[in-house]
């Protein structure tokens, strides 16, 4: 009887914490901070409530070899992840490399390396706080996608775009 009771005590505290909340709104969009020209978030936020987002943003490791001051795009991407409540959606992110678009699909290119997370705290339909921690893995292999990525993280107000 006693251990009934703790299986049912254990399933009691263990659900709620299990279950995602519900999102407040659908906060698909192009996402940016409009006093910082270069850079921006697509968070696609699906019917399921199940969000992909992309952080499009210059990588640090990579200046353009036609001029030396700009550096190569980044794109840093986040899967999937939880709401831990109506307004705020936190997932794992990942670097990855591939085929390029113009070219025949190439399997052995792909690679993907998880180096931190994010997280969207929304304000209201148009205004959240997006946060960034970049921490890679050490020890990696030079041809992985996040070899050499330094650790970074930070927070920045972003708005919707508008057109």
């Amino acid at each position: 009887m006693i251990l009934r009771f703790l299986a049912v005590a254990f399933l009691a505290a263990a659900l709620p914490a299990a279950a995602q909340s519900v999102p407040a709104a659908n906060y698909s969009d192009i996402w940016y901070n409009a006093s910082e020209s270069g850079w921006g978030v697509t968070f696609t936020q699906h019917t399921d409530n199940n969000v992909e987002a992309v952080w499009y943003t210059y990588d640090p490791r990579a200046a353009d070899t036609s001029n030396p001051a700009n550096f190569k795009p980044l794109w840093i991407v986040m899967p999937g992840g939880t709401w831990t409540s109506p307004t705020i959606f936190t997932g794992d992110v990942y670097v990855t490399t591939g085929t390029p678009f113009a070219q025949a699909w190439n399997p052995t290119l792909f690679g993907l390396t998880k180096v931190g997370t994010f997280t969207f705290s929304f304000q209201s339909a148009g205004a959240a706080t997006f946060q960034y921690n970049i921490a890679p893995p050490g020890n990696l292999a030079s041809t992985d996608p996040a070899f050499g990525l330094p650790a970074f993280s930070g927070s920045k107000s972003i708005t919707r775009q508008q057109f």
